[in-house]
C-alpha cells in the first residue's frame, strides 16, 4: 500500500494511488500560503488550516512544515503604506487627538478596511447575542404555553432559529478574532521592522539616550504589547455598545426605569474602570525603566563574561540584578492589583446589573416572574464577552498606548545625517576620485555623549554653545587620491575622532567637508559577525575567488585558515570569540581590502593589534601592495618606524591637527618619533615572516595542511549550538517545578486554586439559582415568606462572591510571582556560573537575553492572568456542566459525547498549537541576534553603506517569526470554531430536550438548564482554549527551566570557599604540563606547557598571533588615576570621578578605556595581576609612562604582560616565547637575546630594539 506523504491534506482514494508520482510534494514552506487562496467559506471555518493541524496531529511539527507569510502581510510590501501614513501624520500642524500616539494612528490607517470587518464581525455577534436572549424568552413562554414575541407556536422553529442564530454569532465572533490577529501580527512586524531601520541611523545623542537595552525592550516586550491591543483593544468601544444593548433590552423585556438604574450603574462602572485603566498604564510605565535597567546589567554582564568571571563579579552581579529583580516584582504586583481589580469588577457587572434591575423591578412592580428571572440573566449574557474581554481591552490598550508613545520618542530620535554644507560624497569631476577636503571645519559629538578619541555608533547634532564634549577644532586637510596619510598622537588627542568625522559620524559644526568616493572602515575594536570567516569577508558582496586569495594572502590570512576547522567555512562566533585579537583586526583588514568599489580606506589602529612582523607584513602588502593605488588614512599608536613611508603625517593634539606634512618636516618638530623611526626594508621582512609563519603552522596541531581558501574541500563548520528544542506535552515536571517554586509546594498550590475557585464559582451559582427561587417564592409565597430576608441573603451572596473572587486571584497572583521570582534568581546565578568554553562560547548572547527578557515577561505578566482566566473559565464550565446535569438526567448522559468530542478535539489541537508555539520562541532569537549584532558594529554598516542589506536581513527574519506567530493564532480559531460548533450542539440538544419535554421539569429548572447552555457557549470555548494558551505560555516556564540544565563550572559555587586574605599568599605560579581545550571537542590550544615563575617575577609572553599568549593567561582563571594618567581626561570631562559612562564605555576612546582597565587592576591590589595587551591601544609614550607605573606599583606582585611591542616587556625578569601552544623559549631578556638564533632575538630585532 502507498503511504500517504504527510504534506498531502488528506488520505488517497484506491484511484488516487495509480497516479502516485516518485517526487514527494514540496514542505509547506515552498508552497504557497493556502490563506491566499481560500475562499470566505474556508475563512470563516479556518479549514483552510486543516492540512497543518493534521500534519501536527501525526508528527511533531518542523520548519519546514509551517508556511511563510502571504507576499502582502510581509515587511517589505506593509512597510510602503505604513511609512506613508506615518510621514503624513508627521506633517500634520496639530498633533493626533485625545493624544493618540502617532504611530498608533499611522497603524490604523494602515489597516482601515480590516479593522472595519473587525467591527462588523463583532457587531453581528452582538446582535446575535441580543436575539438569542429574545429566543430563550420565546422558549420558556413555549413551555409554560404562553404567547412569545414572535408569534411562532412550534417550539421547534424557536429551537432550530435559537441554534441558527447561536451559530452565526459564534463564526462572526471568531472571525472577527482571526482578521484581529492578522492585522496584529502585521502591525508587530512593522513595529519590528522600523525600530530596526531607526537603530540604523540613530545619532550619538540618541544611542546615549537609548542603551542596547532599552531598545532590546522595545523588540521584546513594547511590540508585543501593540499585538495584545489590536487583539483585545476593539472591546474597549465594542463592550459599551453592548451594554448598551443590555440596557435597551431590560427597558425593552422589563421596565424602563430598571433601564435607567442598570445605565447609571454600567456609567459608575465604565467610568471606574477607565480610571483605574489610567492607573493601571501608569503602572506599566514605572515598571518599564525597571525592567531596562535590570536587562541593561544583565546584557553587560553577559556580554562581558569573561571580566565578570576573571574579576570573581559572579557574586556581586547576581546580587545586583536580584536587587533590581525584587523591585521589578514589587512593582508588578502593583500593577497586577490594580488589574485583578478592575478584572473582578467588570467581571461582576452583570451580577451588579442583575441586582440593580431585580431591586428596582421589585420596588416598582412587587414581583418578578421566573421567566423573566432567566430572561434577565440571557439579556445580561449580551454584556457577558464584553465584560470579559472589556478589561482586558482596557489594560491592553493602555499598554499599548504607553509602548506606543515609547516608540513614538524613539522614532523621533535624532538621526545620523550629513549636512548638505558639510559631509558630501562629490561626484564632482573637478576634483579626482578618492580625494579628501576639509576646510576650516569643526566637528562635534553631542553634549549628551562625549568622545575623544573613538566614540562608537554615534552621530550627532549639536549646539556649539552648549556643548562641552569633545570637538575638532580648526581642521583644514587636503588628502590627495591615492596618497598615504598617516596620523599619530597621544590617547585621548583626537585621532578616531578625525577619522569618525570624515564618516560623517562626527557634526559638522562649521567649515566644508568634501569626500569624493567610496569609503572602507577598519574600526579600532573589531567588529566580527557570527557567521563564517567568508561571511565576513565578503560582507554580503559577491564572491570573487581570485580577489578573495589576494586579500586572504595580503592580510595574513591564508595560514590561518589552516588552523580553522573547516577552513573559511568556519562558523566565528559572537564578537569573534573563536579568534584572537589578531585574527579579528585582520579579518577587519581583509573586509575592507575585499570591496571592490572602495577608493578611500580609513583605518583606525589595526596594526595594534597583531604583534611586530605580521603588522610590518600587512603594512607592505596591504597598505603599500594590494591598495597603494587607493587614497589610505592610517591613525598608528605604535610601529612609528613605517612614518616614513607616508605621504603625508598629521599630528593631532587636543582635538587639534598641532602639525603635519612630510615625515622630514615632522621628525624635526617631534623627534621622538624619529627615534622609533628606523628605515625598514619590506621585502626581507616579508620573506622572513613567511618563513616563520609557515614553520609554526607546519609544527602545530593541525599538520601542513593547505589552506582552505574556497571551502570546496572542507563543509562549514558550526560553532553556535542550536537552539534547544523540547518535543511533544510540556511535562508535569515543568508544572510541578513553577509550582514548587512558589514556597509552599505545588500540591498546597493546586489545593489553595481549587478551593478558592470553587468557593467563589458556587457562590456565583448560588447567586443565579436564588434569584429564580426568589421569583418563585414571589409568586407562590408561603406564609413564612419575608422580601427582605430573601433581598438580604440574596445580596450577601453577592458579596461573599465578590470578595471571594479578588481574594483568589491575588493568591494566584502573588504565589506565581513569588515562583517567577525565585526561578530567576536561581537560573540567572546558573547562567552566570556557566563554564565560558562550553556555553558562552557557543550560545548567542542574544538567545539568552530573549529568555530573560521576553520569556520572563511572559512569566511576569502573561501567565498570572491566564492561569487565572483558566481556572476562572474551567470553574464555570464545570459549574455550569453540574447545573444542568442537576436539572436533568438526561441533559447530563447528553453532555457526555460532547465532553468526549471536546477533549479529543482539543488533544488533536494541542500536538499542533504547542509545536508551532516553541518553533515561534526558536524564530525570535535571531531577530534579537540580528538587531544585538547590529548595535555593536553600526558604525562599520554605516561606513560600508550596507544599511539596505541589513535593512533587508532583518526584514526577513521579522518574517519569518512571524509566520509562525501568525499560524500560532490562527490555530487558536480553528480550534475555537469547532469548539463553537460543538457548544451550538449542546444548546440544541437543551433547547430540543426541554421543548420535547414540554413542562416536565417545570420553569425553574428548564430556564437554568437553558440559560446555562447558552452561558457553555462562551464558557467550553473558553476553558479548552484557555487550557492550550497557559500550556503554551508555559514553553517560556521550560525555556527558562533549560538553564538549569546548562553545564556548570567544576568549582562553582558547591565547592568550599577559599579565604580571599590568604590566598594567593606569595603569588608564585607553576604550570606542570598544561593542556587546555577550549571545549572537549576541539583540539589542544596549549600543548605541554611547563613554566616555573616565583612570586613577585615579571614575565613578559610574547609570540605570533595565535600562538597561544592569551589562552596561557586564561588557564590561569576560571573562566588609581595619576598612575595610569588619566587625571588629566578626568578633570575635562567636568564631572570628574562622576562622570557616567555610557554603554561599553562608548564615550571614551579605546585608549582610555584601556587606561582605565588599568586603574581597575590596580584598585583591586592582587597578588598575582595579568595585563593581556593592555597598552595595545595607546600611543608609545602613554605606554612607556604605564610600564614603568606597573614597575613601581606591581613591585611585589606576579605579572603576567602578553604583548606584541616587545619594548613593553623588555623591564621583565622572564620572558615566555609562545608557539604552536607551547613554550619554544623561556629565560630572562638578556639570555634569549644572546641567542642569537632565538626566536625573541629576530622579534627584537625587527622591533629595532
Amino acid at each position: 500500500m502507498t503511504e500517504q506523504h504527510p504534506y498531502t491534506a488528506g488520505p488517497q482514494t484506491p484511484k488516487s494511488q495509480h497516479f502516485v508520482v516518485d517526487d514527494p510534494p514540496r514542505p509547506f514552506r515552498e508552497q504557497e500560503n493556502p490563506i491566499r487562496s481560500a475562499s470566505l467559506l474556508s475563512m470563516v471555518s479556518m479549514a483552510w488550516m486543516q492540512p497543518l493541524i493534521s500534519l501536527g496531529a501525526k508528527r511533531p511539527l518542523e520548519h519546514e512544515d509551517v508556511w511563510t507569510m502571504c507576499p502582502e502581510d510581509t515587511c517589505e510590501t506593509l512597510r510602503v503604506k505604513f511609512e506613508k501614513e506615518l510621514n503624513t501624520i508627521n506633517n500634520l500642524e496639530t498633533p493626533p487627538p485625545l493624544g493618540i500616539p502617532r504611530v498608533a494612528l499611522a497603524l490604523v490607517r494602515t489597516f482601515p478596511h480590516h479593522i472595519a470587518v473587525v467591527f462588523a464581525s463583532d457587531l453581528l455577534f452582538i446582535a446575535g447575542s441580543a436575539l438569542m436572549s429574545f429566543l430563550v424568552e420565546a422558549i420558556l413562554d413555549y413551555i409554560n404555553d404562553r404567547d412569545n414575541i414572535f408569534g411562532i407556536q412550534n417550539g421547534y422553529v424557536l429551537v432550530v432559529m435559537l441554534s441558527f442564530v447561536a451559530f452565526v454569532s459564534m463564526m462572526s465572533f471568531n472571525f472577527a478574532w482571526f482578521v484581529s490577529s492578522r492585522i496584529g501580527v502585521n502591525m508587530r512586524s512593522l513595529l519590528l521592522d522600523a525600530v530596526y531601520r531607526k537603530s540604523l541611523r540613530l545619532s550619538s545623542e540618541a544611542r546615549q539616550k537609548y542603551s542596547s537595552g532599552e531598545i532590546m525592550t522595545l523588540v521584546s516586550v513594547d511590540i508585543d504589547r501593540v499585538f495584545n491591543g489590536m487583539m483585545n483593544g476593539p472591546w474597549v468601544l465594542l463592550a459599551p455598545i453592548g451594554f448598551t444593548v443590555t440596557v435597551v433590552l431590560i427597558g425593552v423585556l422589563f421596565d424602563t426605569v430598571a433601564a435607567v438604574a442598570g445605565l447609571a450603574l454600567l456609567i459608575v462602572v465604565l467610568t471606574t474602570s477607565f480610571r483605574l485603566a489610567k492607573r493601571i498604564g501608569r503602572a506599566r510605565r514605572e515598571l518599564l525603566p525597571v525592567t531596562e535597567e535590570r536587562l541593561r546589567v544583565t546584557s553587560e554582564a553577559l556580554q562581558g563574561i569573561r571580566v565578570t568571571k576573571f574579576y570573581a563579579w559572579n557574586e556581586s552581579v547576581a546580587t545586583r540584578v536580584e536587587k533590581m529583580r525584587r523591585e521589578e516584582v514589587k512593582r508588578y504586583r502593583h500593577f497586577h492589583i490594580l488589574q485583578i481589580l478592575n478584572s473582578a469588577l467588570l467581571f461582576l457587572t452583570p451580577t451588579f446589573l442583575a441586582v440593580v434591575t431585580i431591586g428596582v423591578y421589585v420596588v416598582y412592580r412587587g414581583a418578578f416572574s421566573v421567566i423573566q428571572a432567566f430572561t434577565l440573566i440571557a439579556v445580561i449574557n449580551v454584556s457577558r464577552q464584553g465584560v470579559n474581554a472589556f478589561p482586558l481591552g482596557i489594560a491592553d490598550l493602555s499598554q499599548s498606548a504607553v509602548a506606543c508613545h515609547r516608540i513614538d520618542e524613539f522614532l523621533d530620535s535624532n538621526e545620523l545625517k550629513s549636512d548638505t554644507d558639510a559631509t558630501t560624497c562629490s561626484e564632482s569631476q573637478s576634483t579626482a576620485k578618492g580625494s579628501i577636503s576639509v576646510e576650516k571645519a569643526q566637528f562635534c559629538w553631542s553634549a549628551a555623549g562625549v568622545s575623544s578619541d573613538g566614540g562608537k555608533d554615534e552621530s550627532f547634532t549639536c549646539d556649539m554653545e552648549a556643548t562641552t564634549g569633545f570637538s575638532l577644532e580648526d581642521i583644514n586637510l587636503h588628502v590627495e587620491a591615492g596618497s598615504l596619510v598617516m596620523v599619530v598622537g597621544t590617547v585621548g588627542s583626537g585621532k578616531s575622532s578625525l577619522l569618525q568625522a570624515l564618516l560623517g559620524e562626527m557634526k559638522t559644526a562649521r567649515g566644508h567637508v568634501d569626500i569624493n568616493g567610496e569609503i572602507a572602515y577598519v574600526s579600532q575594536e573589531a567588529w566580527i559577525r557570527n557567521a563564517t570567516l567568508r561571511d565576513n569577508i565578503v560582507f554580503e558582496g559577491d564572491f570573487d575567488s581570485e580577489r578573495y586569495d589576494k586579500v586572504l594572502a595580503a592580510s595574513q590570512l591564508s595560514l590561518d585558515l589552516a588552523a580553522l576547522p573547516s577552513g573559511d567555512r568556519t562558523e566565528i562566533g559572537e564578537r569573534g570569540i573563536n579568534l584572537s585579537g589578531g585574527q579579528k583586526a585582520r579579518v577587519s583588514v581583509a573586509r575592507a581590502l575585499y570591496r571592490k568599489s572602495t577608493d578611500i580606506l580609513l583605518l583606525d589602529d589595526p596594526l595594534s593589534a597583531v604583534d611586530p612582523h605580521v603588522a610590518h607584513a600587512i603594512f607592505e602588502q596591504c597598505i603599500l601592495g594590494l591598495t597603494k593605488q587607493k587614497t589610505r588614512v592610517l591613525v598608528v599608536n605604535s610601529h612609528y618606524n613605517l612614518l616614513v613611508h607616508a605621504d603625508h603625517i598629521l599630528v593631532m593634539q587636543n582635538g587639534r591637527v598641532a602639525s603635519e606634512g612630510k615625515y622630514t618636516e615632522i621628525v624635526a618638530r617631534f623627534p621622538e618619533l624619529a627615534s622609533k623611526s628606523t628605515v625598514w626594508v619590506e621585502n626581507d621582512a616579508v620573506k622572513e615572516t613567511k618563513q616563520q609563519v609557515s614553520t609554526s603552522n607546519q609544527e602545530s596541531h593541525f599538520g601542513s595542511s593547505p589552506p582552505v581558501a574556497t571551502g570546496d574541500v572542507k563543509t562549514e563548520d558550526q560553532l553556535m549550538e542550536k537552539e534547544d528544542r523540547v518535543k511533544g506535552r510540556v511535562t508535569g515536571y515543568i508544572y510541578k517545578t513553577y509550582l514548587d517554586e512558589t514556597g509552599v509546594g505545588a500540591f498546597a498550590v493546586v489545593v489553595i486554586v481549587v478551593t478558592g475557585y470553587t468557593v467563589s464559582q458556587g457562590l456565583l451559582v448560588l447567586v443565579n439559582w436564588w434569584q429564580a427561587y426568589w421569583a418563585d417564592n414571589m409568586r407562590h409565597p408561603s406564609a413564612s415568606y419575608s422580601a427582605s430576608w430573601f433581598g438580604l441573603w440574596y445580596f450577601g451572596f453577592i458579596a461573599l462572591g465578590a470578595v471571594a473572587t479578588i481574594c483568589r486571584s491575588i493568591t494566584v497572583m502573588l504565589l506565581l510571582l513569588r515562583s517567577s521570582k525565585n526561578l530567576h534568581d536561581e537560573l540567572f546565578r546558573r547562567v552566570l556560573t556557566a563554564p565560558v568554553n562550553t556555553y558562552f562560547d557557543v550560545t548567542p548572547v542574544g538567545r539568552i537575553l530573549n529568555r530573560f527578557s521576553n520569556d520572563l515577561d511572559q512569566m511576569d505578566s502573561l501567565l498570572p492572568q491566564q492561569w487565572q482566566n483558566f481556572v476562572q473559565n474551567i470553574s464555570l464550565s464545570v459549574g455550569g456542566f453540574i447545573v444542568c446535569a442537576l436539572a436533568s438526567y438526561w441533559i447530563g448522559v447528553s453532555y457526555i459525547p460532547v465532553i468526549a468530542a471536546l477533549g479529543v478535539t482539543g488533544v488533536y489541537f494541542k500536538k499542533t498549537s504547542r509545536e508551532v508555539k516553541r518553533l515561534e520562541g526558536i524564530s525570535r532569537s535571531p531577530v534579537y541576534n540580528l538587531l544585538g549584532e547590529t548595535l555593536n558594529g553600526v558604525q562599520t554598516i554605516r561606513a560600508f553603506k550596507m544599511q539596505s542589506t541589513f535593512e533587508q536581513m532583518n526584514a526577513n527574519a521579522v518574517d519569518e517569526n512571524a509566520s509562525f506567530f501568525f499560524i500560532y493564532w490562527a490555530a487558536g480559531r480553528w480550534l475555537a470554531v469547532r469548539l463553537d460548533t460543538l457548544s451550538v450542539v449542546v444548546i440544541f440538544v437543551v433547547s430540543l430536550y426541554l421543548v420535547a419535554t414540554k413542562g416536565q421539569l417545570g420553569t425553574l429548572l428548564s430556564g437554568i438548564s437553558l440559560v446555562y447552555a447558552l452561558m457553555l457557549t462562551s464558557m467550553v470555548q473558553s476553558s479548552v482554549r484557555d487550557v492550550d494558551r497557559t500550556d503554551n505560555a508555559m514553553t517560556s516556564v521550560e525555556r527558562i527551566l533549560h538553564f538549569r540544565e546548562i553545564p556548570q563550572e567544576e568549582d562553582a559555587p558547591d565547592a568550599p570557599p577559599v579565604n580571599d586574605t590568604l590566598w594567593p599568599s606569595q603569588g608564585a605560579i607553576k604550570f606542570d604540563n598544561v593542556q587546555l581545550k577550549y571545549r572537549p571537542e576541539l583540539p589542544l590550544v596549549l600543548r605541554g606547557v611547563n613554566m616555573d615563575i616565583t612570586g613577585g617575577e615579571k614575565v613578559g609572553i610574547c609570540g605570533r598571533t595565535g600562538a597561544g599568549k592569551s589562552s596561557l593567561t586564561i588557564a590561569l582563571f576560571r573562566i588609581f588615576l595619576t598612575q595610569v594618567h588619566l587625571a588629566d581626561a578626568v578633570s575635562a570631562w567636568g564631572s570628574g570621578l562622576q562622570f557616567v559612562l555610557s554603554e561599553k564605555g562608548d564615550n571614551l576612546s579605546v585608549g582610555q578605556r584601556q587606561l582605565l582597565c588599568i586603574g581597575r587592576a590596580l584598585l583591586k591590589n592582587s597578588k598575582i595581576v595579568v595585563l593581556d595587551e593592555a597598552t595595545a591601544n595607546v600611543d608609545t609614550a602613554t605606554d612607556a609612562l604605564i610600564q614603568a607605573t606597573i614597575r613601581q606599583t606591581f613591585a611585589d606582585k606576579t605579572v603576567l604582560i602578553i604583548a606584541h611591542r616587545i619594548n613593553t616587556i623588555m623591564h621583565c625578569n622572564k620572558i615566555a616565547v609562545m608557539d604552536a601552544g607551547q613554550v619554544a623559549e623561556f629565560g630572562s631578556p638578556a639570555e634569549l637575546l644572546a641567542q642569537s638564533e632565538s626566536i625573541f632575538a629576530s622579534l627584537a630585532e625587527r622591533s629595532k630594539l
